[in-house]
């Protein structure tokens, strides 16, 4: 099948012969590494999903010296020359970071390419300009790699679940993070000890600070937000909290009352155009489907008005499960090159609301420290009471010198109240201490 260049390119473009697609990319780590691989190992298979060969013509990558699997003639250091070739028709971009990744794909699609991105970051602060400018151009621009890795949660939300309305989501968005409470609840280990093994098994970087402090979290919610909700979510409206406080004695209650302890991602509709989107730990039950999800494993679930609670689980990361959601991406796109166009872009639109976190509407858990003194506990309700909050359950543990701990879980209440009844117990001299706090998501 011949396809005409007008028709194919906006820009007039000069396709080649469409019997062979040629794909340029930029990076070659662990991702792009696991893309190459998937494409020459499975050639056969792919050649007759797609209906023509896939070739890979130019690598682009920022050390040249550094051993490949690629053949080296295929490398080059420069970028912009692999953006600019007038012979390639999509543009892997597998580098990472805002830029020089957004100026590049920018200029990629101006030159008339697909492109296919596992950028996350690039895309939850300019993934709105790139997908207009992506539809302006008639051009498809995939990036089911950048959240789920190898789980697909990107194509689901834009087609199959569309016609839903999204109530809630709610996700473990990040391996690395999971891996460590996952080890925390079962070992009773303290945080840093989990997190240099997870280093040194390369489940954690030596900078940890995207993973445990929430920004990769943070990232991949705004951007499964801007889809569910179809409007621009930026990242800096996703209130985010990390994981780096969180003590051996929270896991030994949360596992007493029924609960596990996961970093989630939670976005919820709000009324229209408007959403409360969070990234923090929280106290979720053993029973619910997002509690029996361990060790470096992703989810997400979903709750819509038609399709109900639905679920998506799998490696979230890893050279071959984001590779494969590369390729899947890749594929679509040389199929809608045979068919002469673009296919799958949602131009988001501007103007979502975004709460802020004390408007939230949760369950809390709450542990405390007291003088064993007389009244203590009456004392203590009141403030919950005068502050509008009702308690659910309670856990009490006596401690030397004439201290005691009390853990509480609350009904549901605006976060507002809850923070209220906070500061006014810091202010009753019966109360040592605040030890900590989380939100709760669901019934043990």
């Amino acid at each position: 099948m011949i396809i005409d260049s007008e028709k194919a390119s906006p820009l007039g473009h000069e396709f080649h012969d469409p019997r062979v697609v040629r794909v340029g990319m930029l990076g070659f780590g662990t991702v792009g590494t696991g893309a190459f691989r998937m494409l020459a190992d499975n050639r056969e298979a792919i050649v007759r999903k797609v209906g023509v060969p896939i070739e890979v013509t130019r690598i682009g990558v920022r050390d040249l010296v550094k051993p490949r699997i690629a053949d080296r003639n295929l490398i080059t250091a420069d970028l912009h020359s692999i953006v600019d070739d007038p012979q390639i028709d999509v543009i892997l971009e597998l580098m990472g970071g805002v830029e020089p990744a957004g100026e590049l794909i920018e200029r990629a699609l101006l030159n008339g390419k697909h492109v296919v991105t596992a950028n996350k970051e690039l895309l939850a602060k300019k993934g709105t300009h790139l997908v207009r400018l992506a539809a302006k151009q008639g051009l498809d621009l995939h990036y089911e790699a950048a959240v789920g890795g190898g789980i697909p949660l990107i194509q689901p939300l834009k087609h199959q679940l569309a016609g839903n309305d999204v109530l809630k989501m709610m996700g473990i968005l990040n391996g690395t993070t999971n891996y460590i409470l996952t080890k925390m609840t079962e070992e009773g280990l303290d945080f840093d000890a989990v997190l240099k093994e997870a280093q040194e098994k390369g489940y954690a970087e030596a900078d940890p600070t995207s993973d445990v402090d929430g920004f990769d979290a943070q990232y991949k919610l705004a951007i499964l937000s801007s889809i569910a909700f179809g409007k621009e979510v930026l990242p800096d409206s996703v209130h985010r909290e990390g994981i780096r406080g969180i003590s051996a004695t929270e896991f030994a209650y949360a596992d007493m009352l029924g609960y596990k302890i996961k970093l989630l991602g939670i976005v919820e509709a709000c009324g229209p155009n408007r959403i409360l989107a969070r990234v923090h730990p929280t106290l979720i039950p053993k029973a619910h489907p997002l509690g029996r999800v361990d060790g470096v494993y992703n989810a997400l679930w979903l709750e819509g008005d038609f399709v109900g609670d639905i679920m998506f689980s799998g490696q979230g990361a890893g050279s071959e499960a984001t590779g494969s959601a590369v390729i899947g991406d890749l594929i679509d796109i040389c199929r809608n090159i045979r068919l002469g166009g673009a296919g799958n872009m949602i131009p988001f639109e501007y103007g979502m609301e975004t709460l802020p976190i004390e408007q939230v509407r949760s369950r809390y858990y709450l542990r405390i420290q007291v003088k064993d003194r007389p009244k203590a506990l009456g004392c203590i309700a009141t403030v919950f009471g005068n502050c509008d909050v009702s308690l659910a359950g309670m856990e009490m543990k006596t401690l030397p010198e004439g201290r005691g701990e009390i853990v509480f879980l609350t009904h549901p209440c605006i976060e507002g109240q809850f923070l209220r009844a906070l500061k006014a117990m810091r202010n009753i001299h019966i109360v040592d201490r605040i030890n900590s706090w989380m939100r709760v998501e669901g019934t043990a």
